[in-house]
């Protein structure tokens, strides 16, 4: 039931699964002395898997678990003496569980103790001085979270900052300001091409946020590392239903499609169990998934969402008359009215054990999903859209050795992921302006877009192999682990992602539209698809060091050799090299050494009741750089028969005819209009390279952090990081002429890269073909890497219960001040090279806020027990805005990019009166931050994410219901969830109108500025004010995700949970002459139990008075065995067992009684803890 304390960060038992635990003991004569040739038996909890090893001259043994779980129970037996059963449980930082068995005559039975160590996995460990949170999805099941989504699951961490996905795009997340591309999913072991799983496969999550091991590579952001469950001796397995209907919706917009929500239904299973006790295992799951909303595209909006959107309904009425005019198609045949998808994952495992030294585990994966339609604005008609397919699968085997002191763990990987997205229409794209007034007197500035879609047509065809072994060498001391490992990527990529490939009319007005008269017209052709193979290599040498007995400190450290190759050069372009110093047919490789170190330092002494941690570490850490990028190279050699960029302005830009296009694709304009009087005719060969010193981004990271028990109830953990992001990539154009034409005088002399002829006096388009250094091509971008970053984070993160252990709750506060040159992360580089804001030279990239900063963070979950059956769980989060640039939305310098910061114009000194009354009216109406934001830059260019969105709140609750029905150990559970619950109170409080954007993601309206013309006379630009600036409804695409009601269930099968049974002890096998033992002393056990169960100090002293008692009369009673026995050694068993019987009745007694008076002294929450609801 404790959902917030099993997420605790505590130093506690993890239920983090594994991939290898190593159980290293000793067992111990009477005397103290090594016992060799004792037996010992290890069995996980979990799995209910047992494996065995005898001890050797010096009595120690060693039990290797590839998928053990983290909880075992050892027994040790030995001719002559009683069976000795503890215990053990491995902790998070540790990598290997240390145990001693002392084993005692036949008489006498050892208490059954817990050993909490700290072990861990080459793939699944973090090391000393690591920064994680480790999920029992057990508990995340009843929580108000998508348990599949990997992605989703790591928001929950403390600093962690989640990326909402879209219809092109998977959910996302940013650890210490980084880009989302910094960051690896790992499953098993190896890379996750996807972030989905079905949820009822896993078995483990663990998010981490620093980590020195230098196992872990390929990342300079954070990790998520996740495990699936495999079969055990006892069948067992789960299946969930997880349901959603647009009907139990609340909100005064939900009448609309631009506010209905979602309906949703998913069913998923999964079961496993032997199919060989003890040597072959299976586990099987499945999931399935569709989901429907309603689609909102211009077609649907309602006077009040156009509103919002910043457009009049007559412009749009005159828009769509025109638009149908032109005959281009207004929707197609087969378009649903919602937008619909449907995904299928599914997953096999099996796993043998080969013998004691071999285990080897073979694991399928699936994905497939389809969704229809995709890509549709909210300002875009239905057939601007299209269809997007998914697919992809892996194989992974793994086989696990250990033989005498080594340990060698070997994975193979192969996976494939397929995508295609492709247009309704294979036209062009027509974007059209559109300036009207609006009811509140504000000006609204829109783009309206009709024909096809410029993001469309796309498609990848990835294949990946990945390697991995790491060999372990365990010395006899234990002191020391040491480590070598190897890991080998291959991805062979064969991708297509390049934009604008059918080509886009970009419309000044409503009138051009009319007059079919368009400014501009763009088209990148591109040949089919690009391919080349890049190989990532790596090999590291560790060390995991405990310098002092007892684990007091423990250090991880070592060094990690990295290589990067490519397969498949991209052509030589020999003119290119002349002219720019670019080599195309030049791909990166380099060889890296990142060295680390970390540190857990238990202050107050080791043991099990340790209260003060202090931990933190250091290193360097090298990444990958995105596929796409690589792609981006394949295909733009400058070479003619490779990407060209068609750029016509004014009158070169074709006039469309529409329904030729409509017959004949080919028809589509490849070249400009040839016309006398034309700004500007060109089609050119753009180039993307690589730049020869070109390095793979990275980060030099250090963190320092005090974990401090609070009470018996409370920790409390302080954490300080700091990130410098080195070799971050960006985009500079070589190409481009930086000496200015002329200078704005009127935006603070901003300057211009072309002449003023090239300038459209009537639309202000500008031809970028001036500014070329060489007009002969387009773009020449190269990748370069000398871009940096810096993130400096705080956070405080308290984890605790009530007294009594009703509520329990973790929360955390993260500061973060992060700067950076370029938050772009991947993949078109056009896209790249736009993405860094400009107010000047586009090469030269400034520093600013990230736009990944988010400077206050509040993360919370929290469980209320309301009685033995309801549970009431939560998930609340409160995010300071998101950084963003106020942008004019034209191309002013001339560099050819929609990215110029926008000038802010002070109404008092405008030359432009109609500019001036629209400053002063939106200075007036925007909310503070906004207004603030401007006025501190009146008479300036914008700075680069110098403007900050509101705060957004977020909260959602699932009410849990476990019944004892079907079966008494509450197997069932059926929930209620809240979907988006603050979206709703915003839509009650501040009506639709006036949404605030709370309960998801908003990233405000950055568009200040539209330019509407230019004067050559004065070396001036014209410009409509957008009066929606800032707003979240209108940069949200009108959309308000109103509260829905969800239903969820969930049903187990198989054991029910791991519970501590004090009252009884494990079956002991009896010696030659079955002597009975005694029983164990219960109140120990909830001893061992008391910061798990948040006892009070007057309970923890009541209890271990009556533990004291017990073992005080047991001992006596135990000697009085021993003389006994002694006395009796000639005495056959029967007799001797009838003597001793009275004795062992009498403690069994004791132990009841001392049971019943602990249980007055527990609360009834505690109790059930330990014996169960039912007891």
């Amino acid at each position: 039931m404790l959902v917030a304390a099993a997420l605790a960060p505590r130093p506690a038992v993890a239920q983090v699964g594994t991939t290898t635990d190593i159980i290293n003991g000793t067992v111990l004569q009477p005397g103290g002395q090594p016992l060799a040739g004792a037996v010992v038996e290890a069995t996980s909890v979990e799995t209910r898997i047992t494996r065995q090893h005898v001890t050797d001259s010096r009595g120690r043994f060693r039990i290797t678990f590839p998928d053990g779980g983290g909880r075992y129970e050892l027994t040790a037996r030995y001719i002559g003496m009683a069976p000795a059963h503890i215990s053990v449980a491995r902790r998070q930082e540790d990598d290997r569980v240390e145990a001693t068995i002392q084993m005692e005559l036949a008489t006498a039975t050892l208490t059954p103790v817990t050993v909490t160590a700290r072990t861990g996995a080459p793939s699944d460990r973090v090391g000393a001085g690591a920064s994680e949170r480790s999920f029992d999805p057990e508990k995340l099941s009843r929580l108000p979270i998508d348990l599949s989504d990997l992605n989703a699951i790591a928001g929950l961490q403390p600093g962690v900052i989640g990326i909402a996905g879209t219809d092109s795009s998977a959910t996302a997340f940013s650890v210490a300001g980084q880009r989302p591309a910094a960051n690896a999913v790992m499953l098993d072991g190896v890379a996750l091409g996807t972030a989905s799983i079905p949820q009822d496969a896993l078995r483990s999550v663990r998010v981490v946020t620093n980590a020195y091991d230098v196992a872990r590579g390929q990342f300079w952001g954070g990790i998520v590392t996740s495990t699936t469950r495999g079969g055990t001796n006892i069948p067992q397995g789960s299946f969930t239903y997880i349901g959603q209907d647009r009907a139990l919706s609340w909100g005064e917009a939900t009448a609309s499609p631009f506010g209905q929500g979602a309906t949703q239904n998913q069913v998923s299973g999964g079961i496993g169990g032997p199919l060989v006790p003890n040597r072959l295992f299976v586990f099987a799951a499945l999931q399935t998934r569709w989901r429907s909303q309603a689609l909102p595209s211009l077609t649907s909006a309602d006077a009040l969402t156009l509103a919002r959107l910043g457009v009049s309904p007559d412009s749009v009425a005159h828009f769509l008359s025109l638009a149908s005019g032109s005959g281009v198609p207004m929707t197609v045949s087969g378009i649903p009215d919602d937008r619909a998808s449907a995904a299928t994952l599914a997953l096999l495992r099996l796993d043998w054990q080969v013998n004691n030294v071999h285990t080897l585990t073979l694991r399928a994966d699936g994905s497939m999903e389809t969704q229809e339609p995709v890509r549709i604005g909210s300002l875009a008609l239905p057939a601007t859209g299209g269809t997007r397919r998914t697919r992809g699968g892996g194989v992974m085997v793994a086989l696990t050795s250990a033989p005498g002191p080594f340990v060698n763990e070997l994975r193979a990987y192969a996976a494939r992921q397929r995508r295609d997205a492709t247009a309704y229409l294979a036209l062009p794209a027509a974007l059209v302006e559109v300036s009207s007034d609006l009811p509140d007197g504000i000006h609204g500035l829109t783009t309206l877009s009709f024909g096809g879609n410029n993001g469309l047509p796309q498609w990848n065809d990835d294949r990946t192999l990945e390697i991995a072994d790491e060999l372990s060498w365990l010395p006899g001391t234990t002191a020391h682990r040491f480590k070598l490992g190897l890991d080998v990527i291959g991805t062979r990529m064969h991708d297509n992602e390049t934009p604008d490939q059918l080509g886009t009319f970009f419309f000044p007005s409503l009138a051009a539209l009319a007059a079919g008269s368009p400014s501009a017209y763009t088209r990148t052709v591109a040949p089919l698809g690009q391919t080349g193979i890049v190989w990532n290599d790596a090999l590291y040498a560790g060390d995991t060091w405990r310098p002092v007995p007892g684990g007091v400190l423990q250090l991880t450290y070592g060094v990690r050799l990295e290589h990067v190759g490519f397969g498949g050069m991209p052509i030589y372009n020999r003119a290119v090299d002349s002219l720019f110093g670019v080599r195309t047919d030049r791909l990166p490789t380099e060889t890296h050494v990142s060295p680390r170190i970390g540190f857990t330092w238990t202050l107050d002494g080791g043991g099990g009741h340790a209260a003060t941690f202090l931990r933190g570490g250091a290193g360097d850490f090298h990444g990958l750089t995105p596929i796409g990028l690589y792609a981006a190279a394949l295909g733009a050699p400058g070479l003619a028969s490779a990407e060209q960029q068609v750029v016509c302005v004014g009158a070169a830009a074709p006039r469309p005819n529409w329904s030729l296009y409509l017959q004949d694709a080919t028809t589509i304009p490849s070249a400009c209009a040839d016309t006398s009087d034309a700004v500007t005719s060109t089609s050119r060969p753009d180039v993307t390279a690589f730049e020869g010193r070109y390095r793979a981004p990275g980060a030099r990271r250090a963190s320092l952090a005090l974990v401090r028990r609070l009470g018996a109830d409370y920790w409390v953990t302080i954490e300080g990081g700091y990130a410098r992001g080195v070799n971050q990539y960006g985009l500079r154009d070589r190409n481009l002429s930086t000496t200015p034409q002329f200078t704005l005088a009127d935006e603070a002399g901003r300057p211009v890269y072309v002449p003023l002829g090239s300038i459209v006096p009537a639309t202000g388009a500008v031809a970028s073909t001036a500014s070329r250094r060489d007009p002969a091509f387009g773009h020449v971008l190269v990748l370069e890497s000398g871009l940096q970053s810096v993130t400096k984070q705080l956070g405080v993160t308290l984890t605790g219960a009530t007294r009594g252990g009703r509520a329990t709750f973790r929360a955390g506060y993260t500061f973060t001040r992060a700067r950076d040159q370029s938050s772009f992360s991947c993949c078109a580089a056009s896209r790249g090279f736009a993405s860094p804001t400009t107010a000047g030279d586009p090469n030269v990239l400034d520093w600013g806020t990230s736009t990944l900063e988010r400077r206050h963070a509040f993360v919370g979950t929290v469980s209320v027990a309301m009685t033995r059956a309801f549970e009431l769980d939560a998930i609340a989060r409160l995010t300071s805005g998101v950084p963003f640039t106020p942008i004019a939305g034209s191309d002013i310098n001339g560099d050819g990019a929609r990215n110029d910061r926008a000038f802010v114009f002070d109404p008092a000194t405008a030359a432009d009166t109609a500019v001036a009354a629209a400053m002063r009216m939106l200075l007036a109406r925007a909310p503070s931050s906004i207004a603030g934001c401007l006025r501190s830059q009146l008479g300036r260019i914008a700075a680069r994410n110098s403007c900050t969105g509101p705060w957004q709140p977020s909260l959602d609750l699932q009410l849990n219901w476990r019944p004892q029905w079907p079966s008494a150990d509450r197997r069932l559970t059926l929930s209620l969830v809240t979907i988006n619950l603050l979206g709703g109170l915003d839509e009650w409080l501040h009506g639709v109108s006036g949404l605030h954007g709370w309960g998801y993601a908003v990233a405000p309206d950055p568009v200040l500025l539209a330019v509407t013309g230019f004067d050559p006379a004065s070396a001036r630009f014209h410009y409509t004010v957008n009066g929606h600036f800032g707003s979240v409804a209108s940069a949200s695409g009108g959309v308000s995700v109103p509260l829905q009601i969800g239903l969820r269930g969930r049903y187990t099968l198989g054991p029910g949970r791991v519970r501590a049974r004090p009252a009884t002890a494990p079956s002991r096998p009896r010696t030659a002459r079955a002597v009975p033992s005694l029983p164990t002393n219960p109140v120990t056990a909830i001893l061992q139990l008391r910061d798990s169960l948040h006892c009070t100090p007057e309970q923890v002293a009541a209890l271990t008075a009556i533990a004291d008692s017990v073992d005080a009369q047991d001992r006596a009673t135990a000697d009085s065995m021993l003389v006994m026995v002694r006395a009796g050694a000639q005495a056959d068993s029967a007799t001797l067992a009838g003597a001793l019987e009275p004795l062992v009745a009498a403690a069994r007694e004791r132990a009841r009684a001392a049971l019943a008076r602990a249980r007055e002294v527990l609360t009834p929450d505690q109790w059930a803890k330990i014996a169960g609801p039912d007891e």
